[in-house]
């Protein structure tokens, strides 16, 4: 798809909407980038306008445009999540397969957190929108035409366990909603192969998530590998295909699957696996109830000091953030996000570049049944009230936060 293909009028209001925008760090200044936009939305200037401004506070949140330096996924991801790319459509477009049927969703997710595996994934979608933009002469790419995806979806192996794993389809829900979010116009096609009966469960529960524009883009087939093959072939030139989906593509070792280019999953072993719930002897708690959220301030007076923070649950998932106040603001320092630490401890510090009140948040406003206990090593025992426990390294200040205590809080 290009800029050719669009009316005087719908350029018209392309140039209005790049005015429009003047104020905004873009990831992409080209046009291709900032009509799909326009297209999301029906060439609604004001819709199409704060769904791309939304977006880009969602790339700072997640440092997006960051991701494909900063990002280094788990070795569980890297061995057992088989997804890649494998060539081009016959537009030129990237070509993925990912084999989900034969992906041990509940494997993978008791070995890395949600987060993780969703940053994964996303990291595939950047990837393919670097591979196009940084080799235009393989993609026989003008500044004019809007990178695109074509997806094969191999269901092979697909069972129950998928759709009822709670945590694969929460996940599964929240990647949808981040594509439609984020990425309009990004598919040009999906292949759905070897679905069973039970895969129409399992896309009932995503349908809903999805507009009506990638619901068209979407062809499911079942086990019929004549259907399917020929139905790929139409799009897809057999030399980029792999045999074993209709192509003539192979490794260097004969392999018809191209497991060199994307793994073939199967189950992960145990060894990967989080070694139980973290353990919650001798470690303080807070209770976040039901519907509420707790927030516990801490003033930093040293610029440089380090916060961190180290903390599990023992009910469930539950948000996190940390802020720090500025005339009665409160500022994002760390973005609200859940975290799954009920599987794993939750850890991380930051850097407080400036000096004031910083702000610790544990919201559990999305559950309206259960509280949640958050555990946390101890107080300092000489301590009764708040304080900062300074362990100086060279110039810097370590600010341990559950060094913080509050009796009427914990």
């Amino acid at each position: 798809m290009d800029l050719n293909q669009f009316s005087d009028k719908q350029r018209a209001v392309l140039k209005q909407f790049r005015e429009e925008l003047k104020d905004c760090q873009l990831p992409d200044s080209e046009d291709a980038y900032l009509i799909r936009w326009l297209i999301a939305r029906d060439f609604d200037l004001a819709r199409a306008g704060k769904m791309l401004r939304n977006s880009l506070d969602w790339r700072r949140k997640y440092k997006i445009d960051t991701l494909l330096d900063d990002f280094k996924p788990p070795e569980v991801l890297a061995k057992y999540f088989p997804a890649g790319f494998v060539g081009r459509d016959k537009f030129l477009n990237p070509l993925w397969v990912v084999r989900y049927g034969r992906t041990d969703m509940k494997g993978i997710l008791r070995s890395t957190k949600k987060r993780d595996y969703v940053m994964k994934v996303i990291h595939l979608v950047e990837s393919s929108i670097w591979l196009v933009k940084s080799n235009p002469e393989k993609y026989k790419r003008s500044s004019d035409a809007i990178v695109q995806s074509t997806i094969i979806f191999d269901m092979e192996g697909f069972s129950m366990q998928h759709i009822t794993n709670k945590q694969a389809m929460e996940s599964a829900v929240k990647l949808v909603q981040i594509y439609e979010a984020n990425y309009p116009e990004y598919l040009h096609r999906v292949f759905v192969i070897n679905a069973p009966t039970i895969f129409s469960i399992g896309f009932s529960m995503i349908k809903p998530f999805l507009n009506e524009r990638t619901r068209n883009k979407i062809q499911i087939h079942g086990h019929d590998a004549q259907q399917w093959k020929a139905a790929i072939l139409a799009e897809v030139n057999a030399e980029e295909l792999p045999v074993a989906y209709g192509g003539t593509l192979i490794d260097s070792d004969g392999n018809p699957n191209c497991a060199t280019m994307v793994n073939m999953g199967g189950e992960v072993p145990k060894s990967y696996y989080f070694a139980g719930k973290p353990d919650s002897t001798n470690k303080k708690s807070l209770t976040v109830s039901s519907g509420s959220k707790e927030q516990l301030e801490f003033p930093v007076a040293q610029v440089g000091s380090v916060l961190k923070w180290d903390f599990h649950s023992e009910e469930g998932d539950i948000t996190f953030a940390i802020y720090r106040k500025k005339e009665g603001e409160m500022i994002p320092v760390i973005f609200y996000d859940r975290v799954d630490c009920d599987m794993s401890t939750e850890e991380g510090e930051i850097r407080c570049d400036e000096n004031g009140v910083y702000v610790v948040e544990f919201d559990n406003n999305f559950s309206y049944l259960r509280s949640k206990k958050i555990c946390f090593p101890g107080r300092h025992p000489s301590t009764k009230s708040w304080v900062i426990d300074d362990i100086h390294s060279g110039h810097d200040c370590v600010v341990n936060w559950y060094h913080f205590y509050k009796a009427k809080q914990i």
